[in-house]
């Protein structure tokens, strides 16, 4: 294709790219993913402690419906008891609104006004505002505020008022704190946000000032969350602080949040930090508060210019792919999808908001739609049958090359580390596998060992199965507990997995150092072991579910105490369930045999047994699974197996 011809294609693909992401398609998973690189739990703040209003305080006080306000001024007054040890701020995270009981109300508020510090609680409802003129309408307004409600006169005389309006994503996750809402419109004064009034009160009682953080158009500021549900709430109950069984220290010079901390009150909401659980709402208002007051602030730079710089990257991208090589362009591609993701990871850090998956999915797409080009440029010169088999055979030996390339396949791997030996293979059934075998040094005292089978076969199980693997790795550099990583692995996966495919997994973490290794199994074959002196024989461990099948699943592990000269042998079922013309299965007993047959020799020798049983005991007959092996053996920390 001439260079006269190419800049159209260039400019089309990279517009419809750019089009295609500005049309959402991408919302939902992007913000996964932006949650999932940017919030990280921290260490929340020892200056801000919550006073639920929870179980506890209905077993003492009896069902919340029945409370009045001297409720919450008993709980007021006794903040204020000790004039020593004054909390610097106190938010009373519920609102209320309206006249009740006089003597109730007029406690409440003189209660506040003693403290001095208070916030109290107000809130604004949304919707759209129609301007009619001569019985047409002129003008609609939407996200304005239609109706506001704040505290009873004498509260509101007493206190600081704050909104306590939440926001959600479409996905129903809050990831947003609203700045401010102006009840009177566009000229009226703003009503700032409890979170907001409440790091304020507590930085003057400091001498500091708060500066307001970068808001969108509608108000919304990003919340870098500091810690997951239940990390600021340490149980402590109304009914405890009323009744004086809360040490004054507790509070003093702190920021004291007051609000409902029982799921019966419903309000709790599923936040960026995590998607799991429910994080009360007088937690989130903990998390924007430590926010504010640390100054962690994050700009969400606005999507026009990053469109904008998306097709402009798309442009360079495209015309790269269209005169690269498949495997030179495939890493371009991969360098792209990495700026993408660890390019949003570094602005994060400095303070802006990106969207990370925009140019990961971009590349990929333009990868495709240039080796498309490239086949339909070659398609003028061959015949059409003739093409479409070089273009099935390019993919089928592309993939088998990203397969053995994404496994490890250099032996022995750690020609410097005498302390173990390795050796693992696979010989798939179809031109590409849906088995996984990996090992990697996490650090120098620790090395990880992974297998797995994914349910199917072909390109698909190939694919799922190098994310998987993937997602084994990465976490595991960060994570030495085999049970967590396969949770978060499995989370990751249960996520993003339309077709429902799984894999079993069997993955162990060893310390070189002292040869215990930890693993955790997740609907895998069982191990089989060898220690010196004794023979194979298979380690019936703990399963858990697959990985990929359902959301939330909890592992166990378990500890293997190696000694030097110990074998540890794992497997995928294609070994197991090799059938023979008669349709008999090889299972575990044969290939326990063929691994004592071998045990006195190497990882390597080990193998070949169990491969050469498998083979003659299948002979012609067709290989319809995966055979997939790896054969750790245990030298010791200096590297001497046991005689």
């Amino acid at each position: 294709m001439n260079g006269v011809k190419k800049w159209p294609l260039v400019l089309v693909a990279a517009l419809l790219v750019t089009l295609i992401i500005a049309s959402g398609a991408l919302h939902r998973v992007d913000k996964w993913a932006q949650d999932w690189l940017f919030q990280r739990p921290g260490a929340p703040s020892g200056d801000i402690v919550v006073i639920g209003i929870d179980e506890a305080a209905f077993d003492a006080l009896g069902p919340y419906q029945t409370w009045d306000r001297s409720v919450m001024a008993a709980a007021l007054e006794a903040l204020a008891a000790d004039p020593d040890s004054l909390p610097a701020a106190v938010a009373v995270d519920v609102l209320y609104a309206g006249d009740t009981a006089p003597e109730a109300d007029q406690r409440l508020a003189r209660a506040a006004e003693a403290l001095g510090c208070v916030v109290t609680a107000s809130m604004a409802e949304f919707g759209t505002r129609i301007t009619w003129e001569s019985g047409r309408p002129v003008s609609m307004e939407t996200g304005i505020a239609t109706a506001y409600e704040e505290p009873y006169e004498a509260l509101r005389q007493a206190t600081v008022q704050g909104h306590i309006n939440a926001m959600v994503d479409r996905d129903g996750v809050l990831r947003h704190a609203l700045l401010s809402v102006r009840p009177e419109g566009e000229s009226g004064a703003p009503v700032y946000s409890m979170a907001f009034q409440t790091a304020r009160l507590y930085l003057a009682a400091r001498g500091q000032a708060l500066k307001e953080p970068p808001a969108g158009p509608q108000g919304h500021f990003y919340i870098p969350y500091t810690a997951r549900p239940g990390g600021y709430y340490d149980g402590v109950s109304i009914a405890w602080l009323m009744a004086g069984k809360v040490p004054s220290g507790y509070w003093k010079d702190k920021i004291v949040l007051i609000g409902p901390c029982a799921a019966a009150l419903q309000d709790a909401y599923f936040t960026s930090i995590d998607k799991g659980a429910q994080m009360y709402g007088v937690e989130v208002q903990a998390n924007v508060i430590q926010s504010l007051i640390e100054g962690r602030y994050k700009a969400e730079i606005q999507d026009p210019p990053q469109l904008i710089a998306l097709f402009l990257l798309s442009c360079a991208a495209m015309t790269l792919f269209l005169r690269l090589r498949v495997a030179p362009g495939a890493g371009v591609c991969a360098g792209l999808m990495l700026l993408s993701v660890g390019g949003a990871t570094l602005l994060y850090e400095a303070g802006w908001v990106v969207h990370p998956l925009w140019l990961a999915a971009a590349a990929p797409a333009l990868y495709v739609l240039a080796l498309a080009i490239h086949y339909i440029s070659v398609a003028r010169e061959r015949r059409a049958l003739a093409l479409e088999k070089e273009r099935i055979g390019a993919e089928l030996a592309l993939a088998t090359r990203i397969q053995a390339n994404a496994l490890p396949k250099t032996f022995p791997p750690f020609p410097d580390r005498p302390e173990f030996d390795i050796y693992a293979s696979m010989t798939p059934a179809k031109e590409v596998g849906g088995d996984l075998y990996d090992f990697f040094l996490i650090d120098d005292d620790h090395l990880a060992l992974t297998i797995g089978d994914v349910s199917g076969k072909g390109v698909p199980a190939s694919l799922f199965m190098m994310v998987a693997m993937a997602l084994i790795h990465h976490v595991a550099m960060r994570e030495l507990s085999p049970a967590k990583i396969l949770q978060i692995v499995n989370q990751e996966i249960c996520s993003r997995n339309p077709e429902e495919m799984f894999v079993t997994v069997w993955l162990g973490v060893l310390e070189i150092s002292t040869g215990r290794l930890t693993a955790a199994n997740a609907g895998h074959e069982y191990p089989a072991l060898k220690n010196p002196g004794e023979s194979f024989e298979l380690l019936k461990d703990k399963h858990g579910f697959v990985i990929g099948g359902m959301e939330g699943v909890r592992y166990r592990e378990y500890d293997i105490a190696l000694t030097p000269g110990s074998k540890l042998f794992v497997y995928t079922d294609g070994v197991a369930e090799a059938t023979d013309a008669a349709q008999e299965l090889f299972g575990t007993d044969r290939m326990l045999d063929a691994l004592r047959a071998g045990e006195e020799g190497a990882p390597a020798d080990v193998l070949a047994s169990v491969d050469r049983a498998v083979q003659a005991f299948v002979g012609s007959a067709p290989q319809f699974d995966d055979l997939t092996m790896l054969c750790l053996q245990y030298n010791g920390p200096a590297g001497t197996p046991a005689e």
